[in-house]
């Protein structure tokens, strides 16, 4: 095999291992949060007066605390990014940081949305349905990168 030929498989390969990391990191995040989203959701149908509705749905508190704790976290990081002041991100992989950036800065309200939701996630308050819209959709553009990071991937390996 000529040399040429060599560097360009090593290339195509060094790109799907760089993809393939990048991908592996936005899928944990995305499992992570869309997980964390869930708990809280059950939460709010336990504290339900009916209760009868849902017999078996059950949530211990430490399954709250670190829901809670890495929802914070990851919104804390949310709105460092919408502000300008973060160039990288623990919960975003560089491949995608910018068009995530770019796709949640279209609501103008979202700083004010994370800031009250953040709060609310501290001390421990449920959150209604308008935080869990404001949480579905950074969960729906995080969905929408890992697509988009996937077609790349599959791309990649031809």
């Amino acid at each position: 095999m000529d040399i040429a030929v060599e560097e360009t498989n090593e290339n195509a390969m060094s790109q799907i291992g760089v993809l393939l990391d990048q991908y592996k990191r936005l899928v944990t995040t995305s499992d992570n949060i869309n997980n964390s989203i869930v708990v809280l959701k059950k939460r709010s149908l336990l504290k339900e007066p009916d209760k009868s509705k849902y017999p078996n749905l059950r949530i211990t508190q430490q399954e709250i605390e670190a829901a809670s704790e890495l929802l914070i976290n990851f919104l804390e990081n949310v709105s460092k990014v919408v502000r300008g002041d973060a160039r990288e991100s623990e919960f975003l992989p560089s491949l995608v940081f910018e068009d995530y950036k770019k796709k949640i800065s279209t609501n103008q309200f979202l700083e004010e949305d994370l800031k009250e939701l953040i709060s609310k996630l501290k001390i421990g308050e449920d959150i209604e349905s308008n935080s869990i819209s404001v949480l579905d959709e950074l969960l729906s553009v995080l969905d929408i990168e890992r697509r988009a990071l996937f077609r790349k991937l599959r791309a990649a390996r031809g």
